[in-house]
């Protein structure tokens, strides 16, 4: 009988204990919890205030852009021979570069497939 006694005592103490545990352990994920709704507002309001500050920059860019094009339409349409020389020029350069660049890298690409054969 005395065992059963004791038996009793110790499962009482170990409930109390595991209700102990099991209240902290709910108080520390309170805890969590909160502040995880902290850093989620702070979060929040960060990225609002971040989405204005864009918005007002892509805005300003965004007219800057059309202000400038604008300007070379305008300058185009006064000088049409000139923008037209002055394209088929860039073209040109822009040809002879890729064809120099194509040229030697043709010569390294036969230089290493006689390497290997």
């Amino acid at each position: 009988m005395a065992d059963s006694e004791g038996m009793n005592q110790a499962q009482a103490h170990a409930g109390r204990a595991g209700d102990e545990s099991s209240a902290a352990v709910r108080a520390e994920l309170s805890a969590l919890q909160a502040e995880v709704a902290s850093i989620r507002d702070k979060l929040s309001e960060f990225s609002a205030e971040t989405y204005e500050v864009m918005r007002e920059r892509a805005g300003t860019a965004a007219a800057y852009v059309h202000e400038e094009t604008a300007s070379v339409a305008g300058a185009i349409r006064e000088h049409p021979a000139t923008a037209t020389t002055l394209m088929t020029l860039i073209g040109g350069i822009g040809f002879a570069i890729g064809y120099l660049v194509a040229s030697t890298s043709l010569e390294q690409k036969q230089a290493w497939y006689r390497r290997y054969y």
